[in-house]
């Protein structure tokens, strides 16, 4: 058994094996370097990913953040042996987020190498709060990201949506461009 933690809260969202026999842990922190974290917050939550070899020895950890409150929902390991995480996030340019704040909570997706180190990260979302909660690799090596939105047409969100909460599903390519995006609400109540 392994732990793996600082100071502050630590919390454990998505853990999977890896094509090399290790496991790829991600979840939020707010914890600064302490315990057996080796990485610094950025403040409030950040996504916190943690690389494990097939002996649950850390390989490589990376904290991603702004100054504001960044959540993590979910990882994968992509066809290039990287990883692309996902989650929300209301930090605007700030600690290691290059990608702007449309108003709210946005999407908020990052694509790493196999090393862990940040090729790109994209935002999505409008001018209120769009809350990412599940993400997919899809069979042409792009990706899907779907949560639920209460923003209308504003900020890059195309859709104008129905009013109230409605799914909201984005289609990304292999770079992290928008394919498409779909919002999705039952307009009968």
């Amino acid at each position: 058994e392994k732990s793996f933690g600082g100071s502050g809260s630590d919390e454990l969202y998505s853990l999977q094996e890896t094509s090399d026999g290790g496991y790829i842990l991600g979840g939020i922190s707010d914890s600064p370097v302490s315990g057996n974290k080796t990485t610094a917050d950025f403040g409030s939550f950040d996504y916190w990913v943690v690389k494990l070899d097939v002996n649950g020895n850390k390989q490589w950890e990376q904290v991603f953040g702004g100054t504001n409150s960044d959540y993590f929902s979910g990882l994968q390991q992509t066809i290039d042996g990287g990883y692309i995480l996902g989650g929300f996030s209301d930090s605007g340019v700030s600690g290691n987020k290059a990608s702007a704040s449309f108003g709210g909570f946005d999407y908020w997706a990052i694509k790493l190498n196999a090393s862990g180190d940040k090729l790109w990260e994209k935002s999505f979302g409008g001018d209120n709060d769009d809350w990412m909660n599940s993400l997919q690799k899809t069979a042409d090596g792009g990706y899907t990201l779907g949560g639920y939105s209460i923003s209308g047409m504003s900020g890059n969100k195309t859709n104008a949506g129905f009013g109230g909460y409605e799914y909201w599903v984005v289609k990304m390519d292999s770079s992290g461009d928008v394919v498409w995006e779909k919002s999705i609400a039952d307009i009968d109540g």
